[in-house]
């Protein structure tokens, strides 16, 4: 790799001239020999974190103030209980027979 380092210079001098392959060898004769790892003599299993359990909720549109919010299930579980994040509006949502898929409703 040549480069002229000092501007407005026309011939590079020799101090600027780099022999990167005379340099790499150099730089590997001086390094020592990496040493190997030591091996355990088992290896552990991993086992992968439990996934945390996620409780049920309902997904809220609250058209009040135009914003969406998580209602939990209730401990005893016959209800949704939560309120609107910005206006406080209380909202309890009964458990149905039956039930359904939906996750999401609108709230007014």
């Amino acid at each position: 790799i040549q480069r002229n380092l000092h501007p407005g210079a026309s011939v590079p001098e020799p101090r600027d001239i780099v022999d990167s392959d005379r340099l790499r060898a150099q730089q590997d004769a001086a390094a020592p020999a990496p040493t190997p790892a030591p091996v355990p003599a088992t290896v552990p299993a991993t086992v992968p974190a439990p996934r945390p359990v996620s409780k049920p909720f309902l997904m809220i549109w609250f058209r009040c103030c135009s914003t969406y919010a998580r209602l939990p299930k209730s401990a005893d579980g016959l209800s949704y209980s939560g309120r609107c994040p910005k206006c406080l509006a209380k909202l309890d949502v009964p458990v149905g027979e039956g039930g359904t898929n939906r996750r999401m409703f609108e709230a007014q």
